[in-house]
């Protein structure tokens, strides 16, 4: 797999209060709007998730020196339920796409 074909786009992101938060979306979400009601809907921003692209691999060693870690896409959230990372039921839903977001 090259990095063209990886499935993920991530970003880790440094607080001036020390926390390291790394954030990752399917590829194919970014810079896409995503309905949250009739009257709101919310953009999955380059800012924050891209950084580079990835397999869930590397994503999952990133995951390991993160204090929060925030997931947007059906496929990385099911990936990081199936790897034990995120509990099942821990998802939610923003416009019909899971998201989790978990502090450790």
């Amino acid at each position: 797999m090259t990095e063209d074909d990886a499935p993920y786009w991530v970003k880790v992101h440094h607080s001036v209060t020390g926390e390291v938060i790394v954030a990752a979306c399917d590829k194919g979400l970014l810079g896409k709007k995503i309905r949250i009601s009739e009257k709101f809907e919310t953009r999955v921003s380059e800012d924050f998730y891209m950084g580079r692209t990835a397999n869930w691999e590397h994503i999952a060693k990133l995951i390991e020196t993160a204090t929060i870690i925030n997931l947007l896409g059906d496929d990385i959230v099911n990936a990081a339920i199936e790897a034990g990372i995120v509990p099942e039921g821990a998802s939610s839903t923003i416009g019909g796409v899971k998201h989790v977001q978990l502090i450790k």
